[in-house]
């Protein structure tokens, strides 16, 4: 247990490490964001992505994997590597993580980021998570129960929730300058070239 909490405060300060360079690296380009320490990282995390929006995805992917778990499939070789585990909110929080990080530190394919060879070590990866357990995790992600039918009039209402919170995250925690520069690919073009 000792030697798994230990991994986990390593994980968690090359987390820190990784998203510090990134922000101190993007002055011009990106938004700047105020990281002094690992509990800012994860209070930012958390304002974006809340507390109530996580658990919703946990839910929401454990009743899957159950919804799944007990639809009639063939036994394979690798059964017994797909048996699924609950995922709980901290598990979650590490995906979400890894995530996150996969678009700082670019890799050609997912399996990359698990290597042993020096040239492809990401160490963060294999001491957050196991290879399998992610892939697992990611094959069942899922963001609301698909036995509750929407209408066809709403075409978004498998996120309609967790936009909804997004969104509402996004008007709370971001306030725009008085100017705002728009990119031309953000507008409708209907002219000729």
């Amino acid at each position: 247990m000792h030697a798994h909490a230990h991994a986990h405060a390593r994980a968690r300060t090359n987390a820190y490490a990784l998203i510090h360079t990134h922000t101190r690296l993007c002055t011009r380009v990106c938004v700047q964001l105020a990281v002094e320490n690992e509990a800012d990282v994860m209070s930012y995390f958390d304002h974006y992505i809340s507390p109530e929006l996580t658990e919703i995805v946990v839910d929401q992917t454990n009743l899957y994997a159950q919804q799944i778990a007990k639809m009639p499939r063939p036994v394979t070789k690798h059964a017994c590597s797909e048996e699924w585990k609950p995922v709980s909110i901290i598990e979650m929080k590490k995906f979400l993580g890894l995530i996150f990080v996969t678009g700082i530190v670019r890799k050609p394919k997912l399996e990359l980021y698990w290597s042993t060879r020096k040239i492809f070590q990401t160490p963060l990866f294999p001491q957050t998570m196991s290879r399998n357990r992610f892939k697992l995790i990611q094959r069942y992600l899922h963001l609301s129960d698909n036995n509750a039918g929407g209408t066809n009039k709403d075409h978004l209402y498998k996120i309609r929730t967790i936009l909804g919170i997004v969104v509402n995250n996004f008007r709370t925690n971001y306030t725009p300058d008085r100017e705002i520069s728009l990119d031309e690919s953000m507008l409708g073009w209907r002219g000729f070239l």
